[in-house]
């Protein structure tokens, strides 16, 4: 009988240890693949991810017109890219191995400094798309003797850019279109109110949630007293909420905002802790979403019901964005119409203006598809007094949009 020396015998071994290994990694991946596969075809879907804040794909219903023209096959892979077995466990194991194996800072854009989330934009804009609708919003108003003003809010890269915050490789623009978006206000005459003058000495936990791409509410009070403070000019005896009137309250449990569901929790290294603002005597308002859908309150506290990692507790302000939305004062101080043009930074503080004006109306262009509705007749058939946008200034994919709508 042939003797195996030691080193073959130590071969021999590391051979079977190797076999079995990649046998018990082969048997495994095909458990998962099949088991996932098992799972797509007869578990049962999921509506909407919490984790990415939106709704999933479901698997479509197979006709003779959808399968002949590709749209069946096109739902199809859409609804098993958003099935996938574990999809979550899969999104957070990608996430862990890009930040703490391949040390990469940015994922989705978005990137983790000190705790706090940012996204910059490296793509420059002219803002010209808005440019064209500034100017032809103004001749309206013009023509109809309504003023109008622009409260332009600093976006959490921005505030990040003016601090230096940002390491040298990554690149910005959105300093340098923040002053694009101002100097189309100035070429078509809209006055700018510029709440970076009240917020740039601020610092970010003051005015920023770490997690969200959002203002704390506690920035955006600040904002609307700078906002009041021009608006008084034209509406010298409307009342201001001040801050010995208000009381900050804290939501219980830990908040995860856009920001991080978009990077994954690997990269998110401490929660947010979510406060909101309220009058101590409580708000005298209620709220008309979409012309008949009223008797809501500025404040929609449902969504701290049944409250899961990922709740969206934004949406506490005005319940979410509507297309159109009517605030109005259950014992008018005034009778002042105010019409603010906005995006999802309004939303606290369209609570907060409703209580200086007797009516605060809110039209969003983003929703527009979905409610029938024109800017121009808006303000002139509902009597508004005056014109308010209030936007950060991350909005160049909404020139397009406010065109349409005016």
């Amino acid at each position: 009988m042939i003797q195996q020396t030691k080193s073959e015998q130590v071969r021999s071994k590391e051979r079977r240890i190797s076999w079995v290994v990649n046998s018990i990694m082969l048997i495994g991946f095909l458990g998962t693949l099949f088991y996932g596969l098992a799972v797509y075809a007869f578990g049962t879907e999921q509506a909407r991810s919490d984790s990415e804040g939106r709704m999933l794909a479901q698997r479509p219903e197979p006709t003779v017109e959808t399968i002949m023209d590709g749209s069946y096959m096109e739902g199809v892979e859409a609804s098993a890219n958003d099935q996938v077995f574990e999809r979550y466990l899969w999104i957070e194991t990608q996430a862990w191995v890009q930040r703490n194996v391949l040390q990469q800072q940015m994922n989705n854009g978005v990137i983790s400094i000190d705790e706090f989330l940012y996204s910059p934009d490296p793509v420059a804009s002219d803002y010209s798309s808005l440019g064209v609708f500034f100017k032809k919003f103004k001749q309206e108003m013009d023509e109809a003797e309504i003023p109008s003003y622009f409260a332009s809010a600093p976006s959490k890269p921005v505030y990040a850019t003016r601090q230096g915050i940002f390491p040298a490789y990554i690149e910005s623009a959105d300093a340098q279109n923040r002053g694009q978006l101002h100097e189309r206000l100035k070429d078509n005459e809209i006055p700018l109110i510029d709440l970076e003058e009240t917020l740039g000495d601020k610092t970010a936990k003051e005015i920023y949630f770490k997690t969200d791409h959002h203002w704390r509410p506690e920035g955006a009070f600040l904002a609307y007293g700078q906002i009041m403070d021009r608006l008084r000019e034209q509406f010298p005896d409307a009342p201001v909420l001040t801050a010995e009137q208000m009381e900050t309250k804290t939501v219980d449990g830990p908040f995860y905002g856009s920001h991080a569901r978009e990077i994954s929790m690997p990269y998110v290294e401490s929660a947010d802790t979510f406060t909101y603002l309220e009058p101590k005597d409580g708000f005298t308002t209620t709220v008309c979403r979409n012309g008949d859908d009223c008797g809501h309150p500025v404040l929609d506290k449902d969504v701290l019901k049944n409250a899961s990692k990922f709740t969206n507790y934004y949406n506490i302000f005005m319940g979410d964005n509507y297309a159109q939305a009517k605030i109005t004062q259950k014992d008018p101080k005034n009778d002042y119409h105010l019409l603010v043009l906005k995006d999802s930074y309004a939303n606290p503080v369209l609570g907060y203006l409703g209580e200086s004006f007797g009516t605060v109306s809110a039209l969003d262009v983003r929703y527009f598809d979905d409610y029938d509705v024109s800017i121009a007749d808006y303000a002139k058939e509902n009597d508004v007094d005056a014109v308010l946008f209030v936007h950060n200034d991350r909005i160049r994919g909404l020139g397009s949009m406010y065109q349409r709508g005016l």
